[in-house]
């Protein structure tokens, strides 16, 4: 078989030249049992192409591991420290910057480890590593064009905003992993000729932890599962044995492992806990939109940035309605189709189409019956690689020059993407956090200056954004003569103030000395002119 003919699908009946057995109707296979036949088969690429893949994305395997170790912590890693990771002020209650299997593997690594930045994000920089090597075997195995396995690596490893999450010490990154291989396990498992319940239980281990990482991710988890379900009745008949067979070797083993992770520490949850959100669909896809095409310099938006800013709510909803043509036109015809398994691209396509309006129905139904609101900017990031998949997904699936033509402006607009994310290349800061890109400096500074003239106590005013911060820090450094910080603000007598934003205007109204400017944050370090003791 040709890869440039476009299909991973070409004869059903044989594989390497030989017929395959079909598949027993209502059969599962287990362990023990003899292998299934994957739909599936290898061809040559132009050389080099997979190795270049591989180092690119271990090259940014390593970018990551370089800005976990050199980036300023912010402040939602260090407020899950402080008060759940091992800081010392423990929080009983839940809150949602609990990200309880992240929480757990943050640590253990500090205590493993000791207490620095790298130590806390060990477990996102552990899980960026699981995620880009979703996405090259995900690429790999599904996507049959050269040109498309390329557009696909890109795609799925360069956006600014998902990069973030791959090194900063939140559980999205964990989260992201989980998802993405449990989306892979689905679409393998649907491509064979026989379903398997060993392939189920990835998928139910996966989504457990996905959920267990990130509760966010409860909407996609159960979205996936559900189309997952579907599809496989349909796919594998006879459909209510199916069924139940999926309810006892996927669906109850993944709740009964989500629970038994997030009980406790949901034991003491409020509605009120769940305070970060909008209150319309629009707003959640702006926030993608923004952070993924103006991470850098929004304040000087580019050509290319307003380009995507007006294109890309268009583009999403373009993928998503013609997601759902095709997948209603594969479920039309899939009587047509081999008993020995779906094609591929076509299984790849409609459980990505079926999954994403899944999750948009999970969403409406919580807003409208719970009063949750929509998920929002890093809340809502797994949007990110689903609607990237769905659109390469409707890219993979065009057979003939007509419908390639048809699906070529999708895949142009991502390989325009693709070059606005590489333009926004950043190792510097965190887009959500980017008033913290200096605070490690601020807080050298300070060490610096007090190292030269000791006190027995110092006093910071800060602007409140900063106060988990400069606490993680003072557990960090050991700074046994820095007075816990609060998050009171930056008026009153203190040795040192820093500020960002508003509170800036204060080096002018109390005549404070600067004693530092961070260019990429806007923050300031100052002190009083002279010198001023602590209070007693």
């Amino acid at each position: 078989m040709d890869r440039s003919a476009g299909t991973l699908y070409d004869n059903p009946e044989k594989v390497n030249g030989t017929r395959q057995p079909e598949a027993v109707s209502g059969a599962v296979a287990h362990e023990g049992a003899a292998p299934t036949q994957d739909r599936y088969r290898r061809a040559r690429w132009p050389g080099g192409l997979e190795t270049a893949a591989l180092l690119w994305l271990a090259g940014l395997g390593a970018v990551n591991l370089y800005r976990a170790a050199t980036q300023s912590i912010t402040a939602d890693e260090a407020f899950t420290y402080n008060h759940f990771a091992g800081g010392d002020v423990p929080v009983r209650v839940y809150d949602a910057n609990n990200h309880v299997l992240f929480t757990w593997l943050a640590r253990a690594a500090v205590a493993t480890l000791g207490l620095s930045e790298l130590s806390l994000r060990l477990p996102s920089v552990a899980a960026g590593w699981a995620y880009l090597a979703w996405a090259f075997v995900f690429a790999r195995r599904w996507i049959a064009r050269p040109w498309l396995f390329t557009l696909t690596v890109a795609a799925l490893s360069l956006n600014p905003f998902l990069l973030d999450f791959l090194s900063a010490a939140r559980g999205y990154g964990l989260a992201l992993a989980f998802f993405g291989w449990a989306f892979y396990w689905a679409v393998r498992d649907l491509a064979a000729a026989a379903p398997s319940r060993a392939r189920w239980r990835w998928i139910a281990v996966c989504l457990a932890l996905a959920v267990a990482a990130n509760l966010n991710f409860a909407v996609p988890g159960a979205a996936l599962a559900g189309a997952f379900c579907v599809l496989t009745a349909l796919a594998k008949p006879p459909a209510a044995r199916r069924l139940a067979e999926l309810v006892r070797s996927l669906l109850l083993p993944g709740l009964l492992l989500a629970a038994a992770m997030l009980a406790w520490p949901l034991r003491t949850a409020r509605r009120e806990a769940f305070y970060f959100g909008v209150e319309e669909l629009r707003q959640t896809l702006q926030g993608l939109i923004f952070y993924s095409f103006c991470y850098r310099s929004p304040e000087r938006p580019s050509a290319l940035q307003v380009f995507f800013w007006t294109v890309a709510p268009w583009w999403t909803l373009a993928v998503l309605g013609i997601a759902a043509v095709l997948c209603g036109w594969g479920l039309a015809r899939m009587g047509k189709w081999s008993v020995e398994g779906w094609p591929p691209d076509r299984c790849l396509l409609m459980l990505a189409s079926m999954t994403s309006w899944l999750g948009l129905g999970i969403l409406l139904l919580l807003k409208n019956l719970f009063g949750l609101k929509y998920p929002v900017d890093r809340t809502a990031i797994y949007w990110i690689p689903l609607v990237t998949v769905l659109g390469l997904s409707v890219a993979a699936a065009a057979r003939n020059r007509l419908t390639r033509l048809a699906s070529s402006p999708l895949a142009a607009f991502l390989a325009l993407a693709c070059v606005q994310y590489a333009l926004q290349f950043d190792t510097s800061y965190y887009a959500q956090w980017r008033y913290d890109a200096g605070t490690r400096e601020m807080v050298e500074t300070i060490r610096r200056r007090e190292a030269a003239a000791p006190r027995p106590r110092v006093r910071i005013g800060a602007s409140w954004v900063f106060e988990p911060s400069l606490n993680f820090y003072r557990q960090r450094y050991r700074l046994e003569w820095l007075e816990n910080v609060t998050r009171d603000g930056p008026r009153g007598d203190y040795d040192y103030y820093l500020l960002v934003g508003e509170d800036v205007a204060l080096v002018e109204a109390m005549k404070l000395e600067v004693l530092r400017r961070d260019p990429l944050s806007g923050a300031v370090l100052a002190a009083p002119r002279g010198m001023v003791q602590s209070r007693p």
